[in-house]
């Protein structure tokens, strides 16, 4: 390739530590969350993925939807096993819950968002087979 040939790129990198409120950065398509949300804030911090998935799953995997329907964390970790959990609970049996995340800049690094909303509440109906 040439030095004049300008190249496309479909990605963006970022690295260092975020700075807030950067127009440049990317964002979630969903802007804002729902403001009725009920928040939980973790203060846990983990280093691995199986002592995330021992957090998750030993509380707020359990809670959320019924005690609170939103999560905030600054580990990406928690947040993503949260995500998987709720997203394979969804395909292996009836879905209860839509998944939604989203993330915030902040001072002290990101905020990872997750929450929940119940399907009969956006409007899908369950569909069952006529009985006889």
């Amino acid at each position: 390739m040439k030095d004049d040939e300008k190249v496309d790129a479909t990605y963006v990198e970022f690295t260092g530590k975020p700075v807030p409120n950067r127009t440049d950065l990317p964002h979630s398509r969903y802007r804002k969350e729902p403001e009725d949300i009920i928040w939980h804030t973790e203060t846990m911090s983990v280093d691995s993925f199986h002592e995330a998935h021992e957090w998750i799953m030993s509380g707020p995997y359990n809670e959320i939807g019924y005690l609170y329907n939103g999560y905030i964390t600054t580990n990406w970790m928690l947040a993503h096993v949260l995500v998987y959990e709720w997203t394979w609970r969804n395909t292996i049996s009836d879905p209860q819950f839509l998944v939604y995340t989203n993330y915030d800049y902040t001072r002290e690094g990101i905020l990872y968002k997750v929450w929940v909303t119940p399907v009969s509440a956006v409007g899908v109906q369950e569909v069952r087979p006529e009985e006889s």
